[in-house]
């Protein structure tokens, strides 16, 4: 077998790292590790599949940004809610589809908001929650600016009929990120000889997972839906 060079083997590792589950960073809040409450007789399905992995990647985003303006106000509250739900499981229009939503309030400043959407599913076997394979986690998807009073965006997942008396349970987990710009460039130009930052500075970050009962929920299938879970089946 050939040796491979120094840099081979650093690009090789690097690469290996990159390759790695953006689900495996998640920070998510306390007890979401918790076993879900399921009806009775319900047979849990392992490795829910997605339909169309390859049309995952432009997906199926559920309305452009949907926002409203108001007074800029630094605090959340009912008026400005933060979260995020199941708005679309598995219905005769929307068959074998969990549909996760998000609404962000806004906090006055040119920061620009961000999504990244994860389908996860709940494992009998292992008795854990997992990310479904593939393209289970979007990219970031950019939602606008944070000088507005609220803003919901979300994104749905399709996957194959699960086996005959057997029920995929699933949830969505919504990753968010404030990033700013111009701490970019400010941070590219104390290098010498750097290059301007083409990237935004990522200035706070929060993991939403989907929950029941949210008030004004959009794109929903049925209008209206909010759920912390989706079983299909």
């Amino acid at each position: 077998m050939p040796r491979l060079a120094a840099p081979t083997v650093l690009i090789v590792c690097a690469a290996s790292l990159l390759a790695a589950s953006p689900a495996a960073a998640l920070d998510l809040p306390a007890g979401a590790d918790a076993p879900p409450q399921l009806p009775p007789g319900v047979v849990v399905a392992e490795n829910p599949r997605l339909a169309d992995e390859a049309g995952q990647g432009a997906g199926d985003p559920l309305a452009a940004a949907a926002r409203s303006r108001s007074k800029r106000s630094g605090a959340d509250g009912n008026d400005r809610p933060f979260w995020a739900t199941v708005n679309i499981c598995d219905t005769q229009k929307s068959p074998n589809a969990l549909g996760v939503r998000t609404s962000v309030p806004g906090n006055g400043s040119d920061e620009r908001i961000f999504a990244r959407y994860t389908a996860q599913w709940w494992s009998g076997a292992k008795q854990k929650w997992l990310t479904v394979g593939g393209s289970g986690v979007t990219d970031w998807i950019p939602l606008g600016d944070a000088d507005m009073s609220t803003r919901q965006a979300g994104w749905t997942f399709r996957f194959v009929q699960p086996p005959a008396g057997a029920t995929y349970v699933m949830r969505g987990v919504v990753e968010l990120q404030w990033r700013d710009q111009v701490r970019a460039r400010r941070k590219g130009h104390r290098r010498r000889g750097a290059r301007r930052s083409q990237r935004a500075a990522v200035v706070r970050e929060r993991a939403l997972l989907t929950k029941t009962g949210m008030k004004g929920v959009q794109g929903g299938d049925p209008a209206g839906l909010s759920k912390a879970m989706c079983l299909i089946w």
